[in-house]
């Protein structure tokens, strides 16, 4: 028997066709914080460059290949249709998902938590947008000018959403919903970046986004945890940062390539003054964006959903060599008899773990263990793990510079890894509806950041007592010092 290789496109194909199969987690929002947003993963089949089309002949061109017509673009298709066309199924054209950088804010006046950072389009929802769909073309054709609404796109789904907070998980934020389109048509129409908005779009193909990274793509983020517990307090700042160290996030890195640049933006410039949490980084005279966060972990959400067998790391360990998994995914016979695209599920609502931090998770994990389920300490069920959760469902959260710090996170985070242990049994064996109404990223990002609060009082507490002590032994020291002196004199 020949040995299956799927193009891109079939790929793609499939990774829609499990994200409709899917079922979305839609979070209600807590009385006390009805903030929502919407952001916009948008798709695009970048043509093999050899296609030639109609309208768009390279200079020269005499008509010595097959020209692809406009009726044959694929805008106005179906999805099932779209897939069908000769361009779309090219071994060479390339899917790809964008990104935008974040203007940057060097004023110290005004706000910076999302300076120069790599995000996907979207923002806040407003009084006035009929939905959180409705928010995501909205900000959309704000911030970079493209209308979400037009033929050249279609909507094709959406991810679970996610809850965005601060104060080390202690404030909820707002509620973040992400919606998937996919652009049916060969050229993507011209943006307007809003500049005080967005800097630079950057268009990266899917393949490099999916896990096992290699070592030297993947880095860290350092945050310094003193500016988000008391950014105005200089003092306090230093402080915290000479007590607990700073805050470290897997990121990403992503060559620094935009395909549109906005007036007056000049990418050289980020270098000069690189904000904390910058998307931009220069390693080794290169150029790169870090793709860190809440972003990371939507793309992570979305190639969980790829027609691949879940790596067994997240980052491939500098001796081991480059796994197949990143540009050639295992199918199945289900994948390879793909002919249509279902209809999207109808999402499910769960609660959001400001309202219920652990119980959901805790009665799910009781039902696993149970039926006979549960994966702990590699134990229980064996089945292949279900698309749409990957390997980073945790890359997300962050560790300490100083390994006290983790070793105390771990301690008291009991409660978090069982989390993490009932999210891994939800997505093995069979498909369990109660499952499904758990708000599983909201109870892990909360029950982590509650190992973290604990755990960075213990720290702070062990710093206090030891500097006490240290300060009392030098104390004694000096007064017997003197006390000697004296003596002698006598």
């Amino acid at each position: 028997m020949s040995e299956f290789h799927p193009t891109p496109s079939a790929d793609l194909l499939a990774l829609l066709q499990d994200l409709r199969l899917s079922v979305p987690r839609v979070i209600q929002s807590p009385p006390t914080q009805p903030r929502r947003a919407s952001v916009a993963l948008i798709i695009r089949l970048k043509p093999a460059p050899e296609l030639i089309f109609e309208g768009h002949e390279p200079e020269g061109y005499i008509g010595g290949g097959a020209l692809i017509k406009e009726s044959d673009f694929g805008l106005g298709y179906t999805l099932d249709d779209f897939f069908r066309l000769p361009w779309v199924n090219h071994p060479n054209t390339i899917p790809e998902i964008l990104f935008i950088r974040r203007a940057p804010h060097h004023s110290p006046s005004s706000s910076s938590s999302w300076s120069s950072h790599i995000a996907f389009p979207g923002g806040r929802h407003e009084p006035d947008d009929q939905s959180a769909y409705f928010t995501a073309l909205r900000e959309t054709w704000e911030e970079i000018g493209v209308d979400l609404a037009e033929k050249e796109f279609l909507h094709v789904g959406r991810l679970d959403e996610r809850e965005v907070t601060t104060s080390l998980g202690k404030r909820l934020l707002m509620i973040l919903s992400p919606f998937v389109f996919l652009q049916t048509s060969p050229f993507s129409p011209t943006p307007e970046l809003q500049a005080i908005e967005v800097s630079s779009i950057h268009w990266i193909p899917l393949s490099s986004l999916a896990p096992p990274f290699e070592a030297d793509q993947w880095s860290h983020v350092e945050i310094d945890i003193g500016s988000r517990l008391s950014p105005r307090n200089r003092f306090v700042r230093w402080c915290l940062r000479n007590l607990i160290g700073k805050m470290q996030f897997g990121c990403v890195l992503l060559p620094d390539e935009p395909e549109t640049v906005a007036e007056g933006f000049n990418p050289l410039d980020e270098f000069d003054d690189i904000p904390e949490g910058s998307g931009s980084w220069l390693n080794d005279g290169e150029r790169h964006l870090r793709l860190w966060g809440l972003t990371l972990g939507m793309t992570l959400d979305l190639i969980a959903h790829y027609p691949s067998s879940t790596p067994a790391h997240l980052v491939l360990p500098p001796s081991k060599p480059s796994s197949p998994t990143k540009s050639e995914f295992d199918h199945d016979e289900r994948d390879r008899q793909i002919d249509f695209i279902p209809d999207p599920k109808t999402p499910v609502t769960v609660q959001s773990s400001f309202e219920d931090q652990w119980e959901a998770a805790r009665l799910a994990l009781e039902e696993s263990k149970k039926n006979g389920t549960t994966t702990a300490n590699g134990h229980g069920n064996k089945n292949k793990r279900r698309r749409g959760v990957g390997p980073g469902m945790t890359a997300v959260f962050p560790r300490f510079s100083y390994p006290d710090v983790n070793f105390w996170i771990w301690v008291f985070g009991r409660r978090y890894r069982q989390v993490i242990q009932g999210w891994e049994n939800s997505v093995r064996g069979p498909d369990r509806a109660a499952d499904r109404r758990v708000n599983w990223s909201g109870q892990a990002l909360a029950t982590f950041y509650s190992a973290v609060r604990q755990a960075l009082v213990v720290t702070i507490i062990m710093r206090a007592l030891l500097s006490g002590v240290g300060i009392a032994g030098l104390t004694w020291l000096f007064v017997r010092g003197l006390s000697g002196g004296t003596g002698n004199e006598l």
